[in-house]
């Protein structure tokens, strides 16, 4: 069976998932963008859909159609996957079709876009070569079986990072307590209320809180907030990015919304309990019950929470010896090959 699949964009974890799974595997795959803000310093020779001219994208994905008998697309409503689509509907010989998601089951708030999405994915979803790939096994399955789609096509399909790019041997806390959050300075993650919450909480103990990342409030917080206390240590990527992970003592994720959080993932694989916002798709699969961390119930509870850990080093060293575990035994590519392997297998012509 030739599989193929369409990835977003080179981002550094997919092209890390690429280069440990997908090209061990020898399944072909190309990139629908050119450009991604999680920057790498690896580089793909495949091919950059948005390169080429609107002929050049349909021949494209026309002869990958054609050649291909199992199609994996990172989304579901990209030209790739709807085009895909449309060619089985007219084809004589079906191919399967995987929409890879990392997206929780929500609905839009405006009834006329509602209706809209229920329509598309009701279509889509309740087709017999239409397979959903889940980033993890609650809410993420749950938007397929709400469409329509039967639980025999619905696979688990785990969010991943590259986690041994993280992984230290010997965790090591630094002597003040450090809140460390990574992610786009925008509104919906939550920020200004974290730091709230931080200077409510510990403007009188040894504790800092450094910020990562940059976006369109970074101007607006740092203007207001940067202290001695709350730092704002700007762009990380690559290594620098990963030292500060292994030198934060807490990860805390306070995302208003949050399909999955990849971030998620890196912290836990460096050793570092995570506090993060019910709203993070994330928890339910490397928070809840695993005893890696916290999930909080809005932002009193989160700063609550990052209170008993700081007070708790007998919890930190636990959440972060099991979070290590999870990573390093659990949630890995063994796991996504192992999940990718079953779908294909299942799914063979």
């Amino acid at each position: 069976m030739k599989v193929f699949c369409y990835f977003v964009e080179p981002a550094s974890y997919t092209l890390d998932l690429a280069a440990n799974v997908y090209d061990k595997k020898k399944i072909d795959y190309c990139f629908i963008k050119s450009t991604s803000l999680v920057q790498s310093e690896k580089k793909s020779s495949k091919v950059y859909l948005d390169k080429k001219s609107v002929f050049g994208k349909f021949k494209f994905v026309y002869t990958v159609f054609k050649n291909n008998d199992f199609i994996i697309v990172n989304g579901y409503n990209n030209y790739s996957f709807i085009l895909s689509f449309v060619l089985n509907i007219f084809s004589i010989n079906k191919k399967y079709i995987a929409a890879e998601s990392d997206t929780q089951l929500t609905a839009p708030n405006n009834v006329i876009w509602r209706f809209i999405k229920w329509i598309y994915l009701s279509v889509i979803f309740k087709n017999r070569y239409v397979l959903g790939f889940a980033g993890g096994l609650s809410a993420h399955k749950d938007l397929f079986r709400n469409y329509g789609m039967k639980e025999d096509r619905i696979f688990l399909m785990p969010m991943m990072v590259d986690n041994a790019k993280f992984y230290c041997d010997m965790k090591e806390f630094p002597n003040i307590f450090t809140f460390l959050y990574v992610g786009r300075l925008v509104r919906r993650k939550g920020i200004e209320e974290l730091i709230n919450q931080f200077n409510k909480n510990f403007s009188d103990k040894e504790a800092t809180l450094r910020i990562v990342g940059f976006g369109d409030q970074e101007a607006y917080l740092k203007d207001k907030y940067e202290s001695e206390k709350v730092i704002f240590a700007g762009k990380k990527f690559e290594k620098k990015l990963i030292n500060e992970f292994h030198s934060a003592s807490c990860f805390v994720c306070p995302s208003l919304f949050e399909p999955w959080g990849l971030v998620i993932n890196e912290a836990l694989s460096a050793g570092l309990p995570v506090i993060a916002s019910k709203e993070v798709g994330a928890t339910t699969d490397l928070i809840a019950g695993k005893q890696t961390g916290f999930i909080a119930d809005g932002m009193n509870d989160f700063g609550e929470k990052m209170l008993l850990l700081f007070k708790n080093y007998n919890l930190l060293i636990l959440f972060s010896n099991n979070a290590k575990n999870l990573m390093s035994e659990e949630w890995n590519y063994d796991l996504y090959e192992l999940c990718l392997s079953s779908a294909i297998n299942k799914n063979k012509s």
